[in-house]
């Protein structure tokens, strides 16, 4: 009942951006569907113990076997399908369609891994372009990632001294500054796990020296909304001042309505880095 009551919340949230951005409802719709579907017991059982011989310093999903039943995913995967050919281009209708034919362990495989090369294999197979394809399968993806993320959150490691996810290998989609004392916290926008970072640092090439890092602050946000960025490496962090931690199934939410940031850092040429943070290593083997 608590993790309903925290996606329910999430979901809410989700509406307030679709009212802030109409024209993205179709896109949103779909995030909710996945965030609804995170609750099924299909997600929560297949979440994985961490390898007991998983190196330090490694994501707690390498190296681990996932026991999922094809079935139900082959199922979840038609149901998105179907959504984006209502919701989307004709282009994009004809791309879900083809979709369809995939092997789903297959391809929730390599989106969790967020492994390029399986993913452009899986494209020419079945004649989809690779970006289509990889933004299908992160959202095949997300519930069970957000499953990932509650079942696995209590469990990191500690201290966590990298710049990507402890739990899946994903870059940050954006840092908190919680409470008072504005301690920064990285979040994942996949599974929602939540790890600290020292203030002036670097995830992604991990220095801190002062003079080749700043921020980007919209002067109509004052601090309560900024860019962390780094000149060294050109990447950037979005930078969200709030009271609370946010939950795992707020941070993609959070994530697409401050869209406008993104926007602002790429406009002053920074980039998030492509590809995982880590080259996750997992298997999806099936029940």
């Amino acid at each position: 009942m608590a993790d309903k009551t925290i996606v329910d919340g999430a979901l809410g949230q989700l509406d307030a951006v679709a009212r802030d951005y109409p024209e993205w409802r179709p896109w949103l719709a779909l995030y909710a569907d996945a965030l609804r579907a995170s609750l099924e017991p299909l997600w929560e059982n297949a979440v994985p113990e961490p390898a007991p011989d998983r190196p330090s310093g490694t994501p707690l999903l390498h190296g681990t076997v996932v026991l999922l039943d094809p079935t139900p995913v082959s199922g979840w995967l038609q149901h998105l399908t179907e959504r984006l050919a209502e919701a989307g281009t004709p282009d994009l209708a004809e791309a879900a369609d083809r979709v369809v034919g995939l092997d789903p362990l297959r391809l929730l495989q390599a989106a969790v891994a967020t492994d390029t090369q399986a993913i452009q294999q899986l494209a020419a197979e079945v004649g989809v372009p690779d970006e289509r394809l990889a933004a299908i399968g992160n959202l095949a993806a997300l519930p069970f990632l957000q499953a990932c993320g509650r079942r696995l959150g209590d469990g990191l490691p500690v201290p966590w001294a990298r710049g990507f996810c402890p739990i899946c290998g994903a870059w940050p989609a954006a840092a908190e500054r919680r409470g008072l004392a504005r301690e920064r916290r990285l979040r994942c926008g996949r599974c929602g796990a939540d790890w600290a970072a020292i203030a002036f640092w670097c995830p992604y090439c991990e220095h801190g020296q002062h003079r080749e890092l700043g921020s980007l602050v919209p002067e109509e946000d004052g601090e309560a909304r900024q860019v962390d960025i780094c000149r060294r490496c050109q990447g950037y962090v979005k930078s969200i001042a709030t009271l609370r931690g946010w939950s795992p199934a707020e941070v993609p939410v959070i994530d697409l309505a401050t869209a406008d940031l993104d926007v602002a850092a790429v406009e002053q040429g920074y980039r998030r880095p492509a590809g995982a943070g880590y080259p996750l290593r997992l298997q999806l083997v099936a029940v």
